[in-house]
């Protein structure tokens, strides 16, 4: 379905944003591009292929072509229709380096809601747009993408970069609007129920007989299942968590370490520490030494 990639790490690279009206006898270009492309249409109906399919697009949608897709037009697009459109990049290369595309998506759920300390591999996602939706709220979206829109048409300094993070705004918050209009599969479900779980038992040792009887399952199975969601093992998942909560208990207590250690349940403050250093990247004394504590 050539879906197009939006990663975590940096800004989203825009290269023009544009308004289009079209009049009789428009046919969108024939082409492959070397950028992806963003349409809203405003009202109208546009006709557009991508690699052979089909799609009519109408008042109110919200579409993604990816880049080195083949797509063009049949002249099915209505005199009249009125469209914002925005080239972007899959990513910035490094200096004598070629982008080059990868199907691989760690999945943004590992983002814990609970989790107030983020480091650097929280932003190692690449989250999957939706190819076509109806935007929810087209208005609201109609006004942001207008002032988009000034905004690349004016002299402020930055520009680009202001560009950069308004449009990723707009398109996080249409991946958002996308995921919470679609229904879950079984195994989506029953991970997202797991990570719930994990969540609710932060500051407790894995019990996974426990998570066994919970969900009436093979522990092996729904440890398979959730390494084959998420990336990564119940194991290591429940231990980030328990060490994020541990950092957020020594940000906003007095509790020295081993109080800490002992209240999310480790037996030895010392491994705890070497715990913490592991997922924190530094130890619970430095950590502590580096924050405003309340």
């Amino acid at each position: 379905m050539h879906q197009v990639q939006l990663q975590g790490n940096h800004v989203l690279p825009i290269r023009d944003i544009g308004y289009t009206f079209t009049h009789k006898g428009w046919t969108h270009p024939d082409r492959i591009t070397d950028y992806n492309v963003f349409i809203y249409v405003i009202q109208g109906q546009m006709q557009v292929f991508e690699d052979g399919t089909d799609y009519l697009l109408r008042e109110g949608d919200c579409f993604f072509l990816k880049s080195g897709v083949h797509h063009w037009g049949d002249g099915r697009t209505l005199p009249g229709t009125s469209t914002y459109w925005i080239h972007f990049y899959d990513s910035l290369p490094e200096r004598g380096q070629e982008v080059k595309g990868s199907e691989e998506q760690l999945q943004h759920v590992l983002i814990a809601p609970s989790l107030k300390v983020y480091t650097p591999e929280h932003y190692q996602i690449k989250l999957l747009l939706p190819k076509r939706m109806q935007a929810l709220n087209a208005p609201y979206l109609a006004r942001k993408l207008k002032e988009l829109y000034e905004l690349y048409n004016s002299s402020r300094a930055f520009r680009h970069l202001h560009l950069s993070i308004t449009a990723m705004e707009i398109f996080l918050d249409l991946l958002r609007q996308s995921e919470n209009s679609s229904p879950l599969s079984k195994a989506d479900a029953t991970v997202c129920r797991l990570v719930e779980y994990l969540e609710e038992h932060c500051a407790q040792e894995l019990n996974t007989e426990h998570i066994r009887q919970t969900f009436q399952l093979n522990y092996n199975y729904i440890s398979t299942l959730f390494k084959e969601k998420l990336g990564i093992s119940i194991f290591k998942y429940h231990e980030r968590l328990r060490i994020h909560y541990s950092a957020q208990l020594l940000k906003t207590t007095m509790l020295n370490i081993s109080e800490v250690s002992h209240r999310i349940g480790f037996q030895s403050p010392f491994y705890f520490s070497r715990v913490f250093k592991k997922v924190m990247g530094e130890s619970p004394t430095d950590y502590i030494k580096n924050i405003y504590r309340m």
